[in-house]
């Protein structure tokens, strides 16, 4: 399975979801995506992205049990075949 580097977390929020600056076009169609770190490890998903179109950041829901603050400052990543899949249009799984 391959990964694409969608961006770098940034911060936890006080809700508990993970800030995270992405660098994606059409950064909109990855709501409901899951997020993973470079060994293929599950973080959490993408529940939102806010901010300006030029430099969007995904609010991610982290997994149970996962301690969100180690993440900060480190990249993150999804099935490339996913992403392939969301910027032709079609659903992800």
């Amino acid at each position: 399975m391959s990964l694409r580097r969608i961006g770098a977390v940034l911060h936890v929020a006080r809700d508990g979801l993970m800030v995270a600056r992405v660098n994606v076009d059409r950064a909109d169609r990855l709501v409901g995506l899951t997020v993973m770190d470079y060994s293929m490890r599950r973080i959490g998903s993408i529940k939102d992205v806010v901010g300006p179109v030029s430099s969007p950041y995904a609010l991610i829901k982290p997994i149970k049990g996962l301690k969100a603050s180690e993440y900060v400052g480190k990249q993150i990543y999804v099935r490339g075949v996913d992403l392939e899949r969301i910027m032709r249009g079609g659903r992800h799984e």
